[in-house]
C-alpha cells in the first residue's frame, strides 16, 4: 500500500523516472512471454531508431505469465546491473521459455556477462524492489494484463498498431512539454 501511494502522489516520476531532456517518454509494461509485448517492443524500438531524439523508452518489467517470466525480467533487471541489460533482453526475446536460473545463466555468458554476478543480482533485495515499484505503478495505471504502455499523457492496455503508435507519438510531441503534477 505504500508503494501505491507513493506512486499516486508522482504518477510522472514513478512511471518515467527523471525528465532530464525534452524527449517523449513512453513507459512500456512488458513479459517476456507476452506476443504482443514482443511485437509492440520492435514497434517502439523500431521507432526510436527511425526518429532519433524523440522518444524515450522505459520498460518495467511486469511478469504477469508465470514463474518463467519472473525468471527472465529478474535477469534482465540484474543484467542491467552490469550495463548488458540490452545484450541479455535481445537473447531472451530469441530464446524458448525460460524456466531456470541455470539456462539464463547460459544466455548471460552468450553474451559476455558475468554469470555468477548475475544469478547472486536476481535474488537481490533491489530487484525484488524494481519488481514490486512496477507492480504498484501497474496497479495504480489499472494495468492487468501486458503490454501497458503510457505514451506521454495517453495511456493504452493492449497491443497497439504501429500507425497508432506513430499517430500518438506525433500527437504527444506536439502537447510537449509534458508538465507532471503530484496526484
Amino acid at each position: 500500500m505504500r508503494r501505491i501511494a507513493e506512486v499516486r502522489a508522482a504518477p510522472c516520476a514513478a512511471l518515467f523516472g527523471q525528465m532530464t531532456d525534452q524527449r517523449l517518454p513512453v513507459a512500456f509494461f512488458t513479459d517476456f512471454n507476452c506476443p504482443n509485448c514482443r511485437v509492440l517492443d520492435a514497434i517502439l524500438t523500431e521507432y526510436d531508431r527511425a526518429n532519433p531524439g524523440m522518444i524515450r523508452i522505459i520498460r518495467h518489467e511486469l511478469p504477469l505469465l508465470g514463474d518463467a517470466s519472473v525468471t527472465a525480467a529478474r535477469a534482465v533487471l540484474a543484467a542491467d546491473r552490469q550495463g548488458a541489460s540490452a545484450a541479455l533482453q535481445k537473447r531472451l526475446m530469441r530464446a524458448p521459455a525460460v524456466t531456470d536460473p541455470a539456462y539464463v545463466a547460459a544466455l548471460a555468458a552468450s553474451v559476455g556477462i558475468d554469470q555468477n554476478r548475475l544469478l547472486a543480482d536476481m535474488q537481490s533485495p533491489k530487484i525484488d524492489a524494481v519488481l514490486n515499484q512496477s507492480k504498484a505503478i501497474a496497479s495504480v495505471f489499472g494495468f492487468y494484463a501486458v503490454p501497458g504502455t503510457v505514451i506521454g499523457r495517453t495511456v493504452v492496455l493492449g497491443a497497439i498498431p504501429e500507425g497508432d503508435v506513430a499517430q500518438i507519438i506525433r500527437l504527444e510531441r506536439a502537447a510537449l512539454p509534458l508538465t507532471c503534477k503530484p496526484a
